[in-house]
């Protein structure tokens, strides 16, 4: 943390002679280090605590702020899951009363790689001027367990809109990963292997769902568990348009609680009418991910050939 500690100090200097009028808050009773650690709401979590660092004695800093020049940071820690379905994350957050927008947070297999799934959170939902946990609740996402991932944290480079994630600066205490920092839009990232950042992430173990369609009569979607758990809240929905002057229109759909490793929840329709169509089916659980086929047909009244 060396260097982002070596600019948040200089800030700190520079801002303590700096006029009231021309900072964004008042420095006797905005002054960072009086910041408040807030308990948490008490919330249900379906899914397990997998990594996590608690850890705080310190912040880094995200977007542009007067205690370190306006530089715009983006921050990142890596992290090493032994879940295969990453479902939340959460880290310990504030922001400054001029911040208008949001904070995002983005997972990604590789800094310099495309967002693989991400969240952001409106500022109303950050705590001002104090710390406390914020949930983000990303689209769930397949991981591999023991490899590294990056929770990359940004929000819009305008003056005065700045957050701080919480840090721990006593030496890097969580072994599966590291903090990185970027002041160039993400041109270039820095390693600060002095510390790591406040957080959590949730997941489960997840399993894996295929889906087949067959005809003859009326329209079969079969999804099936080919994982090795069961598969929890299975739910199946079927979309089929099509035929002569598009009067094919129908849906359906079908849902189990539990569905065990090698099951099949079978989800039928009966269309009518005759010419091409084209079915869509998705199925979904709690522990897997969405899957979704796309399937050409043709109707000859109720019997359905599969394309």
């Amino acid at each position: 943390m060396k260097k982002i500690m070596a600019l948040v100090i200089v800030g700190l200097v520079s801002f303590c002679g700096l006029q009231a009028a021309a900072i964004p808050f008042n420095f006797d009773t905005t002054n960072i280090q009086t910041w408040q650690n807030l308990p948490q709401e008490s919330l249900f979590y379906p899914d397990d605590l997998d990594q996590s660092q608690e850890l705080m004695n310190w912040f880094g800093p995200i977007g542009p702020g007067p205690l370190w020049g306006f530089a715009n940071y983006i921050l990142a820690q890596s992290f090493t899951p032994t879940k295969n379905l990453l479902t939340k994350i959460e880290l310990m957050v504030g922001r400054n009363s001029t911040t208008t927008y949001d904070i995002t947070v983005a997972i990604r297999d590789d800094l310099n790689g495309s967002d693989l799934s991400s969240k952001s959170l409106p500022s109303s939902e950050i705590i001002v001027e104090n710390f406390s946990w914020a949930e983000f609740d990303i689209p769930d996402l397949m991981v591999t367990p023991g490899d590294t991932y990056y929770i990359v944290v940004s929000t819009v480079n305008v003056t005065n809109n700045w957050y701080v994630w919480g840090f721990y600066t006593n030496g890097s205490i969580y072994p599966n990963g590291t903090v990185y920092y970027s002041i160039d839009d993400e041109a270039t990232w820095e390693e600060e292997p002095g510390g790591d950042t406040t957080f959590r992430t949730y997941g489960t173990d997840a399993t894996l769902l295929n889906l087949s369609i067959t005809g003859g009569i009326g329209v079969s979607v079969s999804a099936k568990n080919d994982g090795l758990i069961n598969a929890d809240n299975v739910k199946t929905e079927i979309s089929i348009q099509g035929g002569i002057l598009g009067l094919i229109n129908i849906s359906a759909e079908d849902n189990t609680s539990l569905l065990l490793p090698t099951e099949s929840l079978v989800t039928k329709t009966q269309p009518l009418g005759l010419g091409p169509m084209t079915i869509v089916a998705t199925t979904r659980a709690d522990n897997a991910e969405e899957v979704t086929k796309n399937q050409d047909a043709l109707i000859l009244l109720f019997f359905v050939i599969i394309r």
